[in-house]
């Protein structure tokens, strides 16, 4: 099954950018960014990951299934080595996935995730999205209305209804909720790697973001010995919408 994506600046002939976004995400919170990167004659190559988007449902959700979606994308359409840009799950699947096969990875930046297990979980949102009722709903009003107790946060209000699509006159979610509700132990958490990945890795955190701290620094050496941390000011877990311009300086000079 293949992953939908978004091919920008095709003609460059710089490595191609993959970037992977995070739980409940898309490559269109991405967009933006991409768009921006491709300005500097970079091809970027921004995916829906399974579950997500406009990529393909399965029951499945374990980061191994998704590093090998991502292998099977790249064997089939780049045929060269990449560069991956990941952040939060997607970092996780960047991560998993240089480590399985460093041959087709040439770079790799991490927004904000760590290696490691994390002990809270978003099965809360997931189970808030199962329980409201948008079945009847024509307009995007209509839907946020219904989910704004569990979501009063105007801004990730927003980001879960860019989730929204129009089947037959009527609104749902492109997001497989049973297949991420049924894993969320495993989203959270991150494979056994027995194996390094010695090519340059930059791992990007955000200063008011508890992702990345101290302790899990060591785990980050143990896999990535060759990585440095940046961390960017005045920024939360989501770096490209808080500080948009800081981490496009930060990538381009990277890549």
């Amino acid at each position: 099954m293949r992953l939908n994506f978004y091919d920008i600046n095709e003609q460059s002939t710089t490595t191609p950018v993959l970037i992977l976004h995070g739980l409940f995400g898309s490559s269109q919170n991405w967009q933006t960014f991409a768009r921006q990167l491709s300005r500097s004659d970079f091809r970027v190559i921004s995916v829906d990951l399974r579950n997500h988007g406009r990529s393909f449902h399965h029951k499945i959700h374990t980061y191994e299934e998704m590093a090998f979606d991502l292998l099977y994308l790249i064997k089939e359409n780049l045929r060269e080595p990449v560069n991956i840009l990941g952040h939060s799950m997607g970092g996780k699947v960047a991560m998993l996935f240089s480590s399985l096969y460093p041959e087709y990875v040439n770079k790799l930046a991490i927004i904000d995730i760590a290696p490691v297990k994390y002990l809270h979980s978003q099965i809360d949102k997931v189970e808030a999205l199962v329980r409201a009722d948008i079945s009847k709903c024509s307009k995007r009003s209509e839907v946020e209305a219904i989910i704004r107790k569990d979501f009063p946060d105007q801004r990730e209000r927003a980001f879960f209804m860019l989730n929204l699509i129009r089947k037959n006159e009527r609104l749902t979610w492109k997001i497989n909720l049973e297949a991420l509700q049924s894993h969320m132990d495993d989203i959270m958490n991150f494979p056994k790697v027995d194996t390094e990945f010695n090519k340059p890795t930059l791992f990007v955190a955000g200063s008011e973001s508890e992702y990345i701290s101290a302790t899990h620094q060591k785990k980050i050496h143990k896999i990535f010995p060759n990585y440095r941390l940046d961390v960017i000011k005045n920024s939360g877990h989501w770096v490209h919408i808080d500080k948009p311009i800081e981490l496009q300086v930060i990538i381009k000079n990277f890549f």
